[in-house]
């Protein structure tokens, strides 16, 4: 089926999140998926039952292969996903596995027929249920790679059987050459991808985002800052705990300034959370405190809390990957900063911005003395915290970028020339 530029398109997203579930491709996803409807293209989704970050299924969905449902005018799909909230190789290695096949199933009896397929990996074989489906139904297929894999998983030792590694590595080839177009995150993706001889006509960098309108300034909890140190330096992480995190040097940095008045809070959960909390525990650290992830309609007056936000990560993840939660900070009009390396996406999104500060990966002491000088020059951080809010209502808000992701859609279904092409 193919469509003239500029007619309304029947779209399928294809993601193993979705909202109600706050997990950043389930929250950009739904954003997407309103802002098509509300253009309107018709929108399916097709998804996994709601159960992260806790591994619980609700109530009314359990021992269910497939239910529908609408959400705010959108058709959602819910397929089969074995929960848990381990983060046991095997268990999660299950947990992606039963969407891949249960979406692939779950999209041929019960999908209607689409234009185009816009799937989001992780994991990576749903690219190749995205294929199948695209081709069964009639319709070109896009995929979006939130993180390159699987580089990602073997920088973070999830994966280190020589075998496996080369049967995915086959696997994202297989994607890359099957697909109708790549979207990527970043420039370094992107050159991730050439340099495996995808052809540059097949990538796109669309970025992720963040709504403005969610996340403003001033939206400080006058309760929230009391309780978390009101007459201390804040520094907030709100984001997972993940092999991808770096959160050590913030750790060694609270040991160096544990006689100042600093305060430090980390929100979230993943793998890394108990051994954090250890290394606080034995370090003696009382200007740490670890709290879960907090409700999505918070999120904002979290971020407005802190005095300073930190984004973290490792430097074998660089390449591989974006930690995103730095745009809802850009967009709360206060200071970040950076723990990562200096080659990575992020930091050269802080400089070109010039919205807060970038710090080697492994290096506490300069974390220290940076926010030793932010917190003596809050006019100075106050402008860089306004800088990263206007670059990136100018660049990186939802509205721009999720129109960016609808014309790309629209071209792809208006092409005359056939899916293929080798890499």
């Amino acid at each position: 089926m193919t469509a003239r530029r500029g007619e309304k398109l029947h779209v399928a997203l294809l993601s193993q999140y979705y909202q109600p579930e706050q997990i950043g491709p389930a929250i950009w996803l739904k954003e997407l998926a309103s802002d098509l409807v509300a253009a309107g293209h018709r929108v399916t989704v097709l998804t996994g039952f709601p159960n992260h970050p806790n591994g619980v299924v609700p109530p009314n969905s359990r021992h269910m292969l497939f239910q529908k449902e609408n959400l705010d005018g959108t058709e959602v799909l819910r397929t089969y996903v074995y929960a848990t909230s381990s983060e046991a190789f095997w268990r999660r290695a299950a947990n992606f596995g039963s969407f891949v096949f249960s979406s692939l199933t779950g999209g041929l009896v019960a999908a209607p027929r689409c234009d185009v397929i816009y799937a989001t990996l992780p994991p990576l074989p749903l690219g190749v249920t995205a294929f199948l489906l695209a081709r069964l139904k009639s319709a070109r297929v896009v995929v979006n790679l939130q993180d390159i894999h699987p580089e990602a998983a073997v920088a973070a030792g999830i994966i280190q059987n020589p075998t496996a590694i080369g049967l995915f590595e086959g696997m994202e080839r297989w994607v890359y050459q099957h697909s109708d177009r790549l979207v990527v995150i970043s420039e370094g993706f992107r050159q991730n991808l050439l340099s495996k001889g995808v052809p540059e006509s097949k990538i796109r960098i669309i970025p992720n985002w963040a709504d403005p309108e969610f996340v403003q300034p001033g939206c400080r909890d006058p309760e929230l800052r009391e309780r978390w140190g009101r007459d201390k330096f804040l520094a907030v992480y709100s984001g997972g705990l993940t092999h991808n995190s770096n959160l050590e040097p913030v750790l060694r940095a609270a040991g160096i300034l544990r006689d100042e008045p600093f305060q430090f809070v980390i929100i979230g959960e993943g793998v890394k959370k108990q051994k954090l909390e250890e290394m606080a525990r034995v370090q003696q650290l009382k200007s740490v405190s670890f709290m879960p992830f907090q409700p999505l309609a918070r999120y904002p007056k979290v971020l407005c809390a802190a005095d300073i936000n930190l984004v973290t990560l490792r430097r074998e993840s660089a390449s591989a990957s974006v930690p995103s939660k730095i745009f809802k900070m850009m967009a709360s009009g206060q200071p970040v900063l950076a723990i990562v390396p200096p080659e990575s996406e992020i930091a050269r999104l802080v400089e070109a911005a010039r919205c807060g500060f970038v710090a080697g990966t492994d290096q506490p002491e300069q974390v220290a003395e940076m926010l030793r000088y932010a917190s003596t020059h809050r006019d100075e951080i106050a402008q860089m915290g306004r800088r990263g809010r206007s670059y990136l209502e100018q660049n990186l808000a939802r509205k721009i970028i999720t129109g960016r992701v609808a014309q790309l859609l629209s071209e792809v279904v208006a092409e005359q020339n056939p899916r293929g092409g080798n890499v």
